[in-house]
């Protein structure tokens, strides 16, 4: 991208998030991210300023559930910036139970934040791209919206979930020249595994943990998706770990 735009991406003081928050930044491009804690914005903010121009970025607090929340979040990013080129999806939890031990109210949880939250923030960044006729939406689905299995399945019901939003979303906002793109990842080396979840998969793959990507490949991965020409589309990319 020869041309500086403005990255608006959710949960971006962890994991893959945080991973696409520098990839941008060292590219040269505007960032604007928010997560919940207000600890981790701190941090990532204090992080930033040692390695950033101030004007480059901007670290807020919110929340994707919250509808208010996420209209400021997209106010103040649109009032530094002037605009929101690139929407990059990334918050989300995980939910790894099976159907007679899932709580209701869990599982309406990672519904709100996994499908609602997308749903929220996209209603809110298009806005943007509308008035300029151009953007592009990257949502952070996962393999698990595209195959299940045991103790997967309500994790994946909300990445599937995503996945349809996705392709309904593409078709409607294509005469907007607004892109948008899903991408799966396998497992990545992230702190979004609990410890039991992944004492889990070590069991089921004979002792041994599954081969994991790191968030820094993904980030990669949604750059170069960013990157290609306004007639080049990419609309969904899978990325598993080999070996």
């Amino acid at each position: 991208m020869s041309e500086i735009k403005t990255v608006l991406i959710s949960g971006g003081t962890s994991g893959m998030g945080r991973a696409c928050v520098f990839k941008f930044l060292e590219a040269g491009h505007n960032v604007a991210t928010f997560a919940r804690s207000g600890d981790s914005c701190k941090a990532l903010e204090k992080e930033l300023g040692g390695k950033f121009p101030q004007a480059s970025y901007l670290v807020l607090q919110g929340d994707v559930t919250d509808e208010a929340s996420v209209a400021i979040i997209v106010q103040k990013t649109v009032k530094k910036f002037g605009a929101i080129d690139i929407l990059v999806n990334n918050a989300g939890r995980g939910l790894f139970e099976t159907i007679d031990t899932i709580k209701p109210g869990d599982y309406l949880n990672l519904l709100n934040v996994n499908l609602i939250g997308v749903a929220l923030l996209s209603k809110h960044a298009v806005q943007s791209m509308k008035k300029k006729k151009t953007g592009h939406i990257i949502n952070i689905a996962s393999i698990s919206g595209k195959e299940s299995g045991p103790g997967r399945e309500f994790y994946s019901a909300s990445k599937y979930g995503v996945m349809g939003f996705s392709e309904g979303l593409r078709k409607e906002l294509n005469d907007f020249e607004i892109k948008v793109t899903t991408i799966c990842p396998g497992m990545v080396k992230t702190g979004f595994f609990s410890q039991h979840e992944l004492r889990r998969r070590k069991t089921a793959n004979k002792g041994k943990l599954p081969l994991m990507l790191r968030p820094e490949e993904i980030a990669s991965a949604i750059y170069f998706i960013a990157s290609q020409p306004g007639h080049v589309a990419i609309t969904d990319i899978t990325i598993l770990p080999f070996g």
